[in-house]
């Protein structure tokens, strides 16, 4: 018996298998393990309770600020432009933000406001979410733990009629 989309629910479609993150982890293996599941975006859970989302798109913003907050003060640094009147030596490149990089955790990056949904909400609504929201993703909650993700790829199969393979997950 085939469903109608419009009476589709979150739990029918969501992929139940979360890879999630905990907001003391450190920011690069969190960076390294979107890679290696090759997903774009992962819940933030702390004692088992959703806390944050952290994406992709989050981790290279913070990387994008650092590097132009560095350039920022290597610019000045190098801008000879001293308040004592003497010529200085070139300094080297300042990289003091870059390294930063290297001791943030997921708390200084993810974002707290989470969209959810319940397995009961309608895909229709989880749909309007995403578009509303501006956002490739929407994680499934029983109160406030994470029971699935619904992604922008998701949507996608789903429209493009893969009722198959949300049998697989």
């Amino acid at each position: 018996m085939t469903t109608c989309v419009q009476e589709l629910r979150a739990g029918q479609i969501m992929t139940k298998t979360l890879v999630c993150v905990a907001p003391n982890q450190d920011l690069e293996d969190v960076e390294t393990l979107l890679i290696e599941h090759r997903i774009s975006g992962v819940p933030v859970v702390d004692r088992g309770r959703l806390v944050g989302i952290l994406s992709r798109t989050d981790i290279a913003r913070v990387k994008v600020l650092a590097n132009s907050l560095d350039g920022q003060v290597t610019d000045q640094m190098s801008s000879g432009d001293h308040a004592d009147g003497f010529q200085h030596d070139a300094q080297a490149e300042f990289q003091g933000f870059r390294q930063t990089i290297t001791t943030l955790k997921v708390k200084n990056a993810m974002h707290d406001r989470v969209v959810t949904c319940t397995p009961d909400s309608l895909v229709s609504d989880v749909a309007e979410s995403m578009v509303r929201h501006q956002i490739h993703r929407v994680i499934v909650v029983d109160r406030d733990r994470p029971v699935g993700i619904i992604s922008s790829l998701d949507m996608v199969k789903l429209v493009a009629g893969s009722d198959s393979v949300f049998a697989r997950k």
